[in-house]
């Protein structure tokens, strides 16, 4: 998931870098439209990255969930070859 958001920034990234310099005219000044374009853009690669943070740690609280299961199903299969029932 990670890597598709990074995959995502960084197509939007390149297609407005691609939109600047083909319609951006000859003047060494931004237009109004670039500067919002821009702040889109910037807007978007925030919210990529507050997304990428937020699955980060989704992620990590899995990974700790799993470790946790992880741990009980080895003590019980423990607790079944005590009782006799483990092959």
């Amino acid at each position: 998931m990670k890597r598709k958001l990074k995959t995502t920034v960084i197509v939007l990234s390149i297609t407005f870098a691609s939109l600047v310099f083909v319609f951006g005219g000859c003047t060494k000044y931004a237009s109004e439209e670039n500067l919002q374009a821009l702040e889109a853009q910037k807007q978007a690669a925030d919210a990529a990255e507050q997304e990428i943070a937020r699955l980060e740690g989704e992620k990590a609280d899995l990974e700790q969930q799993i470790q946790a299961k992880e741990q009980e199903l080895k003590k019980w299969q423990d607790m079944l070859k005590k009782v006799g029932g483990g092959k």
